[in-house]
């Protein structure tokens, strides 16, 4: 069976989503983090780490099925 990728045939990507974050601390320019759910606390059996939760990150051209557009005043974007 071949598998076709899926398309995003609406032109939604995550840096246009209400959500998204851009990051500044890497070397591109096209990375973010997704803010649509709570963070991921990663499994550390390590009592001597600080954990920190993750956001997931992705490129500014990924999408998914959660987009909502974003506004362009940042009223209903969601605190960071």
């Amino acid at each position: 069976m071949t598998v076709l990728p899926i398309e995003n045939p609406e032109g939604r990507a995550c840096d246009t989503c209400r959500f998204w974050r851009k990051q500044t601390l890497r070397d591109e320019n096209d990375w973010g983090q997704c803010r649509r759910m709570p963070p991921i606390l990663p499994d550390l059996v390590d009592d001597k780490l600080v954990v920190a939760g993750i956001w997931p990150s992705t490129k500014a051209g990924d999408w998914c099925g959660e987009w909502e557009t974003s506004t362009s005043d940042g009223a209903s974007n969601p605190q960071t």
